[in-house]
């Protein structure tokens, strides 16, 4: 704002002052209130103001809001003061907030193999897809303001807080306002910031609410019917901004909102006795990413009118002398004790699921980052669109825990695009159905229809007093190219048809760990398409019984910046059947009664540990270790490890940057990798690899082989873009060892 401008509305406060003060033996303190607008992120400039306003002294009497204002000052009329909510802005996550989904980190490890890996997930009823009145329940908004908001759980008349708070919203039904001034102050605030079809509206009475915005952006007539005599309002609307600024959905919604806020605007400013408005314009209602550059013109504003805010502070407390301090208003309360649960929503779900995941006992005492570790748990297991809480005060420190449950349809369909490298492109169709035959369940049919057909059908059943326990069973067929190398030279493309059945038994412990024993009945089908050399078609069939330990505590499932993964798995392969029809390259027949039929059981080791530690906001340095043996092994190739590949596309694929899927077959490797992420610019990434490994080494304790030990290199640079619905990466690869560059594909999701 330019300092002409800010000079004159200076002088147009201090004729309110004197106005207010010329009788000022008889007259009481005259009241001071304080409006700040919606503005989506642009809100975050509201910050420095408070901190200018806190700086200067000045006591605040009354204090409305509209969507991002109505977060802002809902925390600063409870206590939070300009410093601490600076703090709070810094460290909010907010792409966790503005997700429709909970944080990969907080998905249990037995639900991250089908988490986020469909470009469209729709509930269906009565086979019809169901649509919510927005995209975003956000329910980490939920849980952070019940955590942030915990201190007034039992205060629900909004005057009675440190500050006298209302904040505006709409009512959906007929498009008037709606002042909220009594009730929950989290729901309040969250109905005040629905964005029409951003974020789902909120139930209320027998209405629903969306953002204040639409029909009251800038609450000053509010503000003087609660007695305000003095008005400073912060207005970040200044008028629609240019279509080529609208970059996301967020500002599409955003600009409709404001279609009646233009008009309502002249009205509510003349109100003002100080209007300030930050110059925000080259931001958007999403630019949630600049918050510090936001921050910092917040900060500057206030800087500007300290000296105005001191001045009226100054005056006041000369005339009406008052005891105040911005710091030590909020209400010290770190844990509520819970004396009862309580449950709303729930139909095909169960209380006892809800509270397995909880974990919250009547009778003892909780943080509120303790009671939403809980339901963040809950709302992970996919079993909740939103699932949230309210507390009920029943004595001092003592609360009734009301859970507000909006349950997911039981049954979902998923669909997402694949393009790989190696398996072609394909349509991945996905049907998940929840307690089809039992409570706790999940029940799955996956598909992948393209050049290479895959198939997955999957029951879950989970038991025990905190549904940690899981019976599995399973069927997966697939139908994959297996290329063969001879000396890195493929001379044969077989069409490879597999099938297998898996019954076993899973442990989770906590969140990112899992222990699993079971068996596996495998069945390979196999002829060649192109065959350089021998000729083998036939089929083999074998039992595995197998121990597995798995972990993961990555932050998303593309592009981790932090966290680990953590898998190992030994089994023993048993009772192996084989019909082969092997042929030389001259057409004869080769006798195969003795090559596995009869066989020895042989046993497999697998281990795999990756780690991404981020340097910098951009940075992120990575590496892996893998090794994977089989003793006692024949060599048949269909029992061997496939080294090779970007990505892990089978379960005994060894991934080795430098090599194409299975370039190399072997009994061993043991290998390590370095690399280094890059976030250059929004969502691209550039990656860069290097591994390299030992493998046949196992051949040496093996009689049935004398085969050497060899050493493999392999590098890789790739560009990648981490777009929700449809992430890409296109790589290239080389291994000096071979001397050939190799480029890799990879858009959409994998099988």
């Amino acid at each position: 704002m330019a300092l002409k401008s800010s000079f004159w509305k200076s002088i147009l406060l201090s004729g309110c002052l004197i106005l207010f003060t010329a009788g000022s033996l008889w007259a009481q303190r005259p009241k001071v209130g304080l409006v700040l607008s919606g503005g989506g992120a642009k809100g975050i400039s509201h910050i420095g103001i408070l901190q200018a306003i806190d700086s200067a002294g000045l006591k605040i009497d009354y204090l409305t809001g509209t969507s991002m204002g109505s977060i802002i000052g809902g925390l600063y009329a409870i206590g939070y003061s300009g410093a601490q909510i600076e703090k709070i802005s810094d460290n909010l996550d907010w792409d966790a907030i503005l997700s429709n989904k909970p944080n990969y980190s907080d998905i249990s490890i037995e639900e991250k193999d089908e988490y986020g890996q469909y470009s469209v997930e729709l509930g269906m009823k009565d086979f019809k897809p169901q649509i919510a009145t927005g995209l975003i329940e956000s329910e980490e908004l939920w849980l952070k303001l019940n955590e942030l908001f915990l201190p007034v759980y039992d205060v629900k008349d909004f005057s009675k807080f440190n500050i006298p708070f209302k904040c505006i919203a709409t009512d959906l039904s007929d498009g008037k306002a709606v002042v909220m001034q009594d009730g929950e102050i989290v729901t309040a605030l969250r109905s005040s910031m629905a964005i029409p079809s951003v974020f789902t509206a909120i139930d209320y009475d027998s209405t629903k609410l969306v953002d204040g915005g639409i029909i009251r952006n800038f609450p000053v007539t509010d503000i003087k019917e609660m007695g305000a005599d003095i008005v400073i309002g912060v207005n970040l609307f200044t008028g629609l901004p240019d279509i080529s600024k609208l970059n996301n959905l967020l500002d599409v919604f955003y600009q409709i909102t404001q279609y009646r806020d233009a008009e309502d605007l002249v009205i509510e400013k003349a109100l003002c006795n100080l209007i300030i408005e930050p110059p925000v314009e080259d931001y958007s209602a999403g630019s949630f990413d600049a918050k510090i550059e936001i921050m910092k013109i917040g900060k500057e504003m206030g800087k500007l009118y300290y000296p105005y805010f001191k001045h009226l502070a100054d005056s006041l407390n000369k005339l009406y002398p008052v005891a105040y301090s911005p710091e030590g208003r909020l209400p010290k309360i770190e844990k509520i004790v819970i004396d009862e649960i309580a449950f709303e929503g729930i139909s095909h779900t169960s209380m006892s699921l809800l509270l397995d995941k909880i974990q919250i006992k009547p009778g003892r005492a909780y943080t509120a980052s303790q009671i939403n570790k809980g339901f963040r748990k809950a709302y992970s297991s996919r079993y909740y669109d939103n699932v949230y809480y309210e507390l009920k005060p029943t004595s001092p420190g003592h609360a009734k825990l009301v859970c507000k449950v909006k349950e997911s349809l039981l049954t979902q369909v998923k669909l997402g695009l694949s393009y790989h490298s190696y398996t072609g492109a394909a349509l991945i169709a996905n049907l998940t159905v929840r307690n089809l035959f039992l409570d706790k369940s999940r029940t799955m049919v996956k598909i992948a229809a393209g050049e290479y057909f895959r198939a997955l059908i999957e029951h879950r059943q989970a038991f025990g007093p905190k549904a940690n326990n899981y019976v599995n069973l399973s069927w997966r067929s697939e139908n994959l190219p297996l290329n063969l190398y001879d000396d890195y030279e493929k001379i044969s493309l077989y069409n490879v048809k597999y099938w297998q059945f898996d019954l076993n038994y899973t442990r989770v412990f906590g969140t990112n760990w899992s222990l699993t024993s079971g068996f596996k009945y495998h069945k390979n089908t196999f002829s060649p398409e192109v065959a350089d050399g021998f000729k083998i078609k036939g089929n083999n069939k074998n039992f595995y019984g197998f121990m597995r330990s798995a972990s993961k505590t990555t932050d998303r499932h593309n592009f981790p910046t932090k966290g680990y993964e953590f898998s190992t798995e030994a089994g023993i392969v048993f009772d192996r059947k084989a019909k082969l029809e092997i042929y030389n390259k001259e057409g004869q027949s080769i006798d195969t009664s003795e090559l596995i039929n009869g066989k020895p059981e042989f046993y497999r080791f697998m281990i795999n540990f990756s780690k991404y530690h981020p340097i910098n906001q951009k940075f992120v340095f990575l590496y892996n270790l893998k090794t994977a043996v089989s003793l006692n092994s024949q060599g048949f190739i269909f029992d061997n490890f496939y080294i090779g590949g970007v990505e892990q596309l089978s379960e005994r694929q060894a991934v080795f940057v430098g090599l194409n899927e299975g370039q190399i077959t072997s009994r061993s490797l043991s290998s390590v990798l370095l690399g280094v992420q890059y976030n250059f610019s929004g969502n691209l990434f550039l990656t860069g690899k290097a591994n390299t490994a030992i493998y046949n080494y196992s051949t040496l304790f093996n009689i049935y082989d004398e085969a050497e030990l060899k050493w493999i290199n392999g590098f890789s640079l790739g560009l990648g873009y981490n777009l929700g619905v449809l992430p890409m990466e296109f790589t290239a690869m080389y291994s000096p060892e071979i001397g050939t560059i190799y480029s890799h594909v990879k858009i959409g999701f994998l099988f």
